[in-house]
């Protein structure tokens, strides 16, 4: 079966950001529980205040501080996207530094084997792979 990888809705207020890196490569198996990619949310709105006064007001919540990085002006919040079924990464469709919007397709994953090149028509009907999204505590810049 293919499944597509999807940007999960973590919180209502998050809309979308940028891929920060990938866990996997084309090609990998994906077990349960493992990460697959890290992405940054840059857009969100109700969270924003709370983030930005814990970064700038050096609030000792460092559970919120190690997930959040303040960068020319914008605030991160680092979420781990992490594989909540086994499968094959089959294609990444956005890469490190691209852009995206909540449930906007990122990956192909596979539950079985594939023959050949995976379209575009291969996988726009096909259902959402499940996942757990949680935040990360990297402090790197993005």
């Amino acid at each position: 079966m293919i499944l597509r990888l999807e940007i999960p809705i973590t919180n209502p207020s998050l809309t979308g950001g940028v891929i920060k890196e990938w866990h996997k490569e084309e090609g990998d198996r994906i077990g349960f529980g493992e990460d697959v990619c890290t992405v940054s949310f840059d857009e969100f709105a109700v969270l924003r205040r709370t983030a930005r006064a814990t970064l700038l007001a050096g609030r000792k919540n460092k559970n919120l501080k190690s997930q959040l990085e303040s960068r020319d002006g914008k605030v991160l919040l680092h979420v781990v996207v992490s594989s909540a079924e086994p499968g094959t990464l089959e294609k990444i469709l956005l890469a490190p530094g691209d852009r995206f919007a909540v449930t906007d397709t990122i990956g192909v994953v596979s539950t079985s084997s594939t023959d050949g090149e995976l379209t575009p028509e291969d996988w726009s009907d096909s259902p959402p792979m499940r996942v757990a999204a949680n935040t990360s505590a990297d402090t790197e810049l993005v």
